[in-house]
């Protein structure tokens, strides 16, 4: 695709061309349901690999009237910050620019409900995907993703790039260093560490294996264990007790739509 066809795709109002455009220029893409922020289907594979044109155009066959996603983290070479000013999201930027001096001028969308998304390249290390860095402010990053222009929001407003922002007016600017402790600090963990041993070690009864190794993944991909580990440690690992009691079928599709759990972002 011509930058120029690309431009025009991206600025307007066809979903299933802007998806096209997006995986053309190397970024994953998803699609999200219509005017709305949740995937449409499982994209755990899609933190690793960019999805064909022909997967694309079945997905639009399917869900003529889908909105697109953008997977981000290593897989696009994106970290996007999530600004909601409904949250103090403008007020948590104004204090960043007054600590840290203003942000780089960088790709830019404007979201359906009025807030920001501010699109930055991935630094090579691996960044967390964080909600609530600072009020009002998330980091969309490894195991993240974004509703992107020219989706529809639920109020009927469209994503749109801001005026001489889009990816087509700009280079994505470097992630700035200050952001990173932010993003890497690890949250609440939810459970003591004696949780996960008994999930490792113990005995797994009946009936509770699929949510056990739910359990298990989704804190080894919050933690920033890549995908593919979790997939064969899930499906595969013969020392632990739930994978031992059960056949392989019954816990990958279960591990599989962990990421689809929720919306791409809270604001969006």
């Amino acid at each position: 695709m011509t930058k120029a066809r690309g431009k025009q795709a991206t600025a307007g109002g066809d979903a299933h061309a802007a998806a096209l455009a997006y995986a053309a220029r190397g970024w994953s893409v998803i699609p999200i349901e219509p005017r709305g922020k949740r995937p449409l289907l499982p994209w755990l594979e899609f933190q690793q690999r960019l999805a064909a044109a022909d997967e694309i155009e079945g997905w639009f066959r399917r869900w003529p009237d889908a909105n697109v996603g953008l997977v981000t983290g290593r897989v696009s070479g994106l970290v996007v910050v999530d600004v909601d000013p409904r949250h103090g999201g403008q007020a948590s930027l104004e204090r960043l620019r007054d600590e840290h001096g203003p942000l780089p001028r960088t790709v830019e969308a404007e979201t359906g409900g009025g807030g920001r998304h501010l699109y930055f390249a991935y630094p090579g290390a691996l960044v967390h995907n964080r909600v609530g860095i600072l009020p009002g402010i998330d980091l969309r990053a490894d195991g993240g993703c974004v509703v992107a222009p020219p989706s529809r929001h639920p109020s009927g407003r469209r994503y749109r790039w801001a005026e001489g922002s889009s990816p087509d007016d700009l280079p994505l600017a470097a992630l700035p260093a200050w952001l990173l402790p932010a993003a890497d600090v690890d949250g609440p963990r939810g459970h003591p560490l004696a949780h996960w041993r008994e999930l490792v070690r113990g005995d797994v009864a009946e009936g509770r294996r699929n949510n056990t190794l739910a359990s298990l993944a989704g804190h080894l991909l919050w933690h920033g264990v890549d995908p593919p580990v979790v997939l064969d440690r899930a499906g595969g690992g013969e020392h632990h007790a739930a994978a031992r009691a059960r056949p392989r079928r019954v816990s990958r599709p279960c591990i599989g739509k962990l990421p689809a759990s929720g919306p791409c972002s809270r604001e969006s």
